[in-house]
Formats: C-alpha cells, sequence, structure tokens
C-alpha cells in the first residue's frame, strides 16, 4: 500500500498525466469542429460534398487508431514534413475523432424534432440562426452522453502516443517498471490515476448535461422574477364577434394559379384566393385536399410548379419578376413578407420558456433589441391569457396552453396575415374550446386571418368567408351561410360526411 500511494503521488508520473489530457484536449476540440463540418457536410444534398465525407468517416472509423498514428509517423517524413512525436499523436488522434465526433453530431442534429426545424424556417430564421439557436441547443442534449464516453476512450487512447515516443503516463509507468520491477504498484497506481481523470470526464459530462437538459432550463427560468400578472380565464371570455370587416377593404394576400406538385403528384392545381384585410377566411376539405400544403405554400415552404403568391406588393419565394428565389434568399423573403403562422403540433422550441418562444421572431428574425421583444412577448402572452406561465417551459404546459403560446408566438412579430393550420386538431376535446376563444378573440382585433381546420360549429362561428377545396382546387366559397346551403355536391358530400362524424 505504501508503495502504491508513493508512486500515486509521484509527480513524474503526474507530469505524463498532464501530457495525455493535453493529447485528450486538442484531439476532441479538433475532432469536434471539424466533425461537426463533417456532419453537415455528411447530410448534403450534393452527392460530391456527401459521398467523399462519408467514405472518409467509413474508411476511419474502419481502421485502428495505432495503424492511423504509425501511418502519419512515418509517411509524413516521406513527403519532407517532420513532426514531432507529440504533434503526430495529437494529429492521428484528432483525424480519428473528427470521424467519430461527425457521426455522434450527425446523429445530435438528426434528433432534433423536425417540426421545430421547420417552424423555423417557416418564421425566417436563417440557416446560420437556425442552427445556433435551435439546433445545437437541442441536440446537444443527444451529443453530450455519447460525447463523453467518446471523451473518456479518448482519454485512454493517449497511451498509444508511446509508440512513437511521447512520455506520457503509460510511458512513464513501463519505464519505472524496467526499472524496479514493481509492476503491482506502479501499474495500478497509473491505473488510478487515469480512473481519477475519467472520473473528471464524467463530471463535466453530468454537469453540462443538467446544464442543458430541461429540468435544469426550467428550474433556472422558475428563479427569475416571475410575472404577476393573472391568467385569463378562457371559459368567461363570451363577448361576441362585432367585426367590421369590409368586403371593399384592400387586398392582402393575393394568390393567383398557384399550383404545387409533390413528385408526379398534383397537390394543388392552378388555385386562386384573394385575402382582404382584416378578412377572416376559413378553409373547408378532406384530408389531402391541400389545405395544409396551401398554407406551407405561402410562406415559400414548397417550390412553385406555377402561379405566384403576393402579400400586399411582397412576392413570396419569387423575384418580382417571378423566378424563384435561390435557399439561401428565402428566409430573409419570408421574415419580410409580414405573415405568421400557427401550427398543428404547436412546434414550439423546447429548450425555450413560454417568453423565450414568444421572443423568437423579434429578437432573432427581426433583430430588435431584447428589452423590445421582451415587451412585445408579455404583451402577447396577455393577450392569450398566459402571463403568469412566461417562465415555464413546453413541457410543463397543456395541449391548449402550448397552442396558446403557438398563437402569442406569431402575435408578436405583428404580422399582416395569421396562418392557423389545424390549430386544434392535436388537442383533447376540453382543450379545443380555449384555442377557438382565443382564436374568436383575435378575429376581433381586426387580423387578417387565413384557417384550415375540420370544425364546422368553429368556422361558422368566425369565418367572414368559407372556402372548400378538394383535390387541390378551389370548388366553392362564400359566406358561413354556405354551411346551410351549399351549391356544389361535393362540399354537400362533405359536410354530410363531416355531420356523421361528429355523431358518431
Amino acid at each position: 500500500m505504501q508503495d502504491f500511494l508513493t508512486y500515486l503521488t509521484l509527480p513524474y508520473l503526474w507530469q505524463g498525466a498532464v501530457i495525455a489530457v493535453e493529447l485528450l484536449v486538442g484531439a476532441l476540440a479538433g475532432g469536434i469542429f471539424i466533425g461537426f463540418f463533417l456532419a453537415l457536410a455528411s447530410t448534403s444534398r450534393h452527392l460530391a460534398i456527401r459521398l467523399p465525407v462519408q467514405a472518409y468517416i467509413y474508411i476511419l472509423r474502419g481502421t485502428p487508431v495505432l495503424l492511423q498514428l504509425i501511418l502519419l509517423f512515418n509517411v509524413l517524413p516521406e513527403f519532407g514534413l517532420r513532426l514531432s512525436p507529440f504533434t503526430s499523436a495529437m494529429l492521428a488522434l484528432m483525424i480519428n475523432e473528427t470521424a467519430f465526433c461527425a457521426e455522434i453530431i450527425r446523429g445530435g442534429i438528426a434528433a432534433t424534432d423536425r417540426n421545430q426545424r421547420f417552424a423555423a424556417q417557416a418564421f425566417g430564421f436563417s440557416r446560420a440562426t437556425e442552427m445556433i439557436h435551435i439546433v445545437i441547443p437541442q441536440a446537444l442534449r443527444a451529443i453530450l452522453p455519447t460525447l463523453g464516453n467518446e471523451a473518456v476512450g479518448l482519454l485512454k487512447s493517449t497511451s498509444l502516443a508511446s509508440v512513437v515516443g511521447v512520455n506520457e503516463l503509460t510511458m512513464r509507468g513501463q519505464t519505472i517498471v524496467s526499472q524496479n520491477f514493481l509492476f503491482i504498484p506502479v501499474l495500478v497506481a497509473s491505473g488510478a490515476i487515469y480512473m481519477i481523470m475519467s472520473s473528471a470526464l464524467a463530471g463535466l459530462q453530468w454537469w453540462l448535461e443538467g446544464r442543458f437538459g430541461l429540468e435544469d432550463r426550467a428550474r433556472r427560468a422558475r428563479k427569475t422574477v416571475a410575472a404577476t400578472t393573472p391568467e385569463v380565464d378562457m371559459s368567461e371570455v363570451r363577448r361576441p364577434l362585432q367585426r367590421n370587416f369590409s368586403p371593399n377593404a384592400a387586398v392582402v394576400l393575393e394568390i393567383k394559379d398557384l399550383s404545387i406538385d409533390y413528385g408526379k403528384v398534383r397537390v394543388l392545381d392552378g388555385l386562386s384566393l384573394n385575402v382582404r384585410r382584416g378578412e377572416v377566411v376559413v378553409l373547408l376539405g378532406r384530408s389531402g385536399s391541400g389545405k395544409s400544403t396551401l398554407l406551407k405554400s405561402i410562406l415559400a415552404m414548397n417550390p412553385f410548379a406555377g402561379g405566384s403568391v403576393k402579400v400586399e406588393t411582397h412576392s413570396m419565394g419569387t423575384t418580382s419578376a417571378g423566378k424563384p428565389l435561390s435557399e439561401r434568399l428565402l428566409p430573409a423573403n419570408r421574415a419580410a413578407s409580414g405573415v405568421g403562422i400557427v401550427f398543428q403540433h404547436f412546434a414550439l422550441f423546447d429548450h425555450m420558456s413560454a417568453l423565450q418562444n414568444v421572443m423568437s421572431i423579434p429578437r432573432l428574425v427581426q433583430r430588435l433589441p431584447d428589452q423590445v421583444a421582451r415587451t412585445k412577448a408579455q404583451r402577447a402572452l396577455r393577450t392569450v391569457g398566459l402571463a403568469k406561465f412566461e417562465n415555464s417551459f413546453p413541457h410543463e404546459l397543456s395541449g391548449g396552453q402550448q397552442q396558446r403560446v403557438g398563437i402569442a408566438r406569431a402575435l408578436a412579430a405583428e404580422p399582416n396575415v395569421l396562418l392557423f393550420d389545424e390549430p386544434t386538431s392535436a388537442l383533447d376535446p376540453e382543450l379545443v374550446r380555449e384555442v377557438n376563444q382565443t382564436i374568436r378573440d383575435l378575429a376581433l382585433t381586426g387580423i387578417t386571418m387565413l384557417i384550415s381546420t375540420h370544425d364546422i360549429a368553429f368556422a361558422s362561428s368566425v369565418a367572414d368567408r368559407i372556402v372548400f377545396l378538394e383535390k387541390g382546387k378551389l370548388v366553392e366559397e362564400g359566406t358561413p351561410d354556405i354551411l346551410e346551403n351549399p351549391t356544389t355536391d361535393a362540399f354537400t358530400a362533405f359536410l354530410r360526411h363531416e355531420q356523421k362524424q361528429l355523431h358518431d
């Protein structure tokens, strides 16, 4: 035991441990940095980018790091490049780590909720903003456990540097043993030092996982000053609709001969629709009729096979001459459109509180100062009756509350047109009422809205005009009176089907 403690505290061994840590930090930092870009490249749409990167990762993952180290150490001098043993070892370990880190990061990015990424794109987030503020913070929750294990494995792999003459911990232990033949105390002491370093890495991993975990974020948010404004009881809000929409108001949204293809299937077929300022238009139709596709296409989330979409004088997804915009220019085009959207499945950003979610568009897209964005967000949360929940995270809210946060997020950007894509279809029946009432209240404010829904009763209570779609075409439109007096066989059959579903 005394020999063990002697070697455990021996500065000579701890100096070797420092060298091992230097190799670890250098190789891991380089592996993560380069691996991030390799991860992005490995998912590129372009084969010329994707295939070479995937081949690189495949080769490095399939060959031993010791072989890579020896090759690097012996091959580079053939080309006149002589590196020190330490530099050669770090470079070899780093190159090997790039492949493993790339796969770890790719998996973390792939684990990010696609609905949230879609929402970020619809709101006009640039690709860099989406990656920095939405994808990476959430991907870290999936990346950190695996990356922690990889770091521990890399720490042990630093012992391989001894084969090229790096005097790290393992080599120093072997040097001592070759002189005194005290195998057990020396090697056990070396192993204990590795265990201490591995434990430190595990502690760092545990702290980081907590730091980026939702529960820890929620606890930190609750330590901030809580809002004191009471929540509005939506069940007590019963204001009648008393709107002053004028049929002669200016056209805000102009959809002209819009056609959208999914592969070889035409989903929207030459559809034209105008929406006037302050008008509430409700889209009805069976599943697959093109309602959701129309809303997404208004935000240029689908390439146009024909036609155009304009919000006032702003062309969506195209230049003023009608040419399609490149993907690089689409985020700014959406951000400038003045169109907001509320999604069927909420698409709230899980790692943000309700207030941070609602601030996201003013702060990250419109680039407003934080205090201005906060003021707009708090006002929007009050509008939907959720002022006292501003520090709550999505997983702490009911489905109805989450959807109302989604509505507040769209409102905070002060849109000219607000789209709703089946806003209550993902909710339990008892939660539908509060969201529908919120939308009815918004109709009183004079905001222009285009709503996709299956709820006939809700449509009749909120709409200025009802539009019925079938197979991507506008079949019938008119005031809510057409629900009682449909003029086409297709709309009549749809209403009968919905009534039967309701009674069943």
